[in-house]
């Protein structure tokens, strides 16, 4: 180009096609959301955020199944909406949910997972169906609380970098019902690897793209790390509570206050009316046995409190004492 030579877009787009007096190359459409990934820093940070998101998960499903889960993060890839959806199987387990006013995100399960997870639920052993089906509107009720628990898992897990409330919106089976985004929408999805009573499968996590790119933090992934360390450091007589304790406090523990026992003979159980009474084998003023899990750990005296029954605790059994074992 010459001093004071300029070329319009059409300029170039013309030469780009014949013009034999230049040689640019023709011109091919370029489409900018290509260019739109995370940077090295900003995956780490993802998969960081959902490592924490699938060992939350795993806490709060295993107390409220009583069975042991597992999940594990396989992948971390940009996709289009339109190409993500287009990949489930009808039917699909799909949770939507808002995680702000402005963004909604996917919970996408295996289907034979989660009728797995629905049976577990029904008090069964975790066996995916063998003929599939829809679930029906009872079926759906009952599996909305297992998701909550995981809306509270992706709360937890970004607690560091944002507040987040996710809220459950509504369930689908057809993925080709479900448009959150427009088609072209980039969406990160993570993959999961879960195992849950007697089935395995994938569970997916769809969320867009640009609300990742805008709540992940600026800083890199190193120095945010370092100023996480600083602040949360404990001080030196202060015991740091392990993550897998804070699980257990949520768990629930039988507890049975035993009044004491009596044996019967089989003949006498057949002539018990109403009004007879049992002579247990405890005296009137005798301590409580308290148990936990079937095993005496406390002593206490029976009484009421705002008009319930309760009991008192007034001694802590020592490990190993026969007198109450």
């Amino acid at each position: 180009m010459r001093d004071g030579e300029s070329f319009s877009f059409d300029d170039v787009m013309r030469s780009s096609h014949g013009d034999p007096q230049r040689n640019l190359g023709r011109a091919d459409r370029y489409d900018f959301k290509k260019g739109e990934k995370l940077t090295h820093d900003q995956e780490r940070f993802v998969r960081q955020i959902f490592v924490n998101f699938s060992e939350n998960t795993m806490i709060q499903l295993g107390t409220l199944l009583q069975t042991r889960v597992q999940m594990e993060l396989l992948d971390v890839r940009q996709r289009a909406y339109s190409q993500f959806i287009n990949s489930l199987p009808d039917p699909t387990t799909i949770f939507i949910f808002r995680v702000d006013p402005e963004t909604r995100g996917l919970v996408c399960i295996d289907f034979s997972l989660s009728f797995a997870l629905l049976d577990k639920l029904m008090g069964g052993k975790g066996v995916p169906l063998e003929e599939v089906r829809y679930f029906t509107d009872l079926e759906k009720a009952v599996i909305q609380k297992p998701l909550s628990r995981v809306l509270d898992s992706y709360q937890i897990a970004w607690k560091d970098v944002k507040d987040f409330a996710p809220q459950y919106t509504d369930m689908e089976f057809n993925p080709q019902a479900v448009h959150i985004v427009t088609p072209n929408e980039t969406m990160v999805v993570i993959t999961f690897q879960a195992h849950i009573a007697q089935a395995r499968g994938a569970i997916d996590l769809c969320i867009p793209f640009r609300h990742l790119k805008e709540n992940i933090p600026k800083s890199s992934f190193d120095e945010f790390l370092l100023s996480r360390t600083t602040q949360t450091q404990a001080p030196p007589a202060q015991a740091v509570t392990p993550i897998f304790a804070k699980g257990i406090e949520a768990a629930k523990v039988p507890v049975v206050v035993e009044l004491g026992k009596a044996e019967l003979m089989f003949q006498e159980l057949l002539y018990l009316e109403v009004g007879d009474c049992i002579k247990l084998d405890v005296e009137v003023t005798s301590p409580l046995k308290i148990k936990i899990n079937d095993k005496p750990k406390f002593l206490g005296r029976p009484g009421v409190k705002e008009n319930k029954m309760s009991v008192q605790i007034t001694k802590v059994i020592a490990e190993g004492d026969e007198e109450f074992e």
